[in-house]
């Protein structure tokens, strides 16, 4: 998900302002736009959707 133009993983929660050489991809799930950085990729790839966390679950984790 994006917050104030930085980008967080649904997955992980790597954050571009901890780590400026993370890149990410924007995805759909369930109708909801979110952002996956590349290392958590293959997750989603050989695993399942579900390790995908919704945008409210991200904020949730983060404090906010």
């Amino acid at each position: 998900m994006e917050i104030n133009n930085t980008q967080v993983c649904n997955v992980c929660l790597k954050s571009s302002a901890n780590d400026s050489g993370a890149v990410f991809v924007k995805a759909t799930k369930g109708g909801e736009a979110v952002d996956v950085c590349t290392a958590c990729i293959p997750h989603i790839i050989h695993g399942s959707g579900d390790v995908v966390k919704s945008n409210e679950d991200v904020k949730k984790e983060l404090g906010l």
